[in-house]
């Protein structure tokens, strides 16, 4: 089948003038090169310009990610060294030593399951502010209310906290 139908084209061919014949041929490179100029050369030329501004800005977003990732991480890694360990009492009991504002606390209370109120009489105003701003990044404790009221030394106040771990 295929045979007789090439023949007929090839003896169809014969009979045209060699002018005729000339124009077939370039007409059907014109054709040729329009087909691969449309349906080749034009997308992937489409696609390169697409993929040169795509490429750059992906990368920027990967190098993004991955400063993102490592702050995760970093995150991550500090929750989990300052997660809290025991119970709130203890955990002030401790870390008022460690300060050594132990001596100012003259009472030390549990308020409900969650809280703690405590009275420091005494105490430094910026060393009491160092400690709470300490025991918030190192046990995650919150002051939920304070009242704190100035002696007749400088800088030297009376405080009544409470205190309290978010989520408890």
């Amino acid at each position: 089948m295929e045979a007789p139908l090439f023949e007929r084209i090839l003896s169809l061919w014969r009979t045209l003038e060699p002018r005729e014949r000339l124009v077939i041929t370039a007409g059907s490179i014109i054709a040729l090169v329009m087909l691969f100029y449309t349906f080749l050369w034009m997308p992937v030329q489409r696609d390169l310009t697409r993929l040169r501004v795509d490429v750059p800005k992906t990368q920027m977003q990967l190098t993004r990610m991955q400063v993102q990732t490592r702050q995760v991480t970093r995150l991550r890694s500090a929750a989990t060294t300052n997660t809290p360990s025991g119970n709130l009492l203890s955990t002030l009991e401790r870390s008022a030593l460690d300060r050594g504002l132990r001596r100012n606390i003259t009472r030390m209370a549990p308020d409900g399951s969650a809280g703690v109120r405590l009275a420091l009489d005494g105490v430094g105003f910026n060393t009491l502010l160092r400690w709470l701003a300490d025991l918030q990044q190192r046990s995650d404790v919150r002051v939920d209310s304070a009242t704190i009221n100035a002696q007749s030394d400088p800088g030297v106040v009376n405080a009544r906290l409470l205190l309290r771990r978010p989520g408890t």
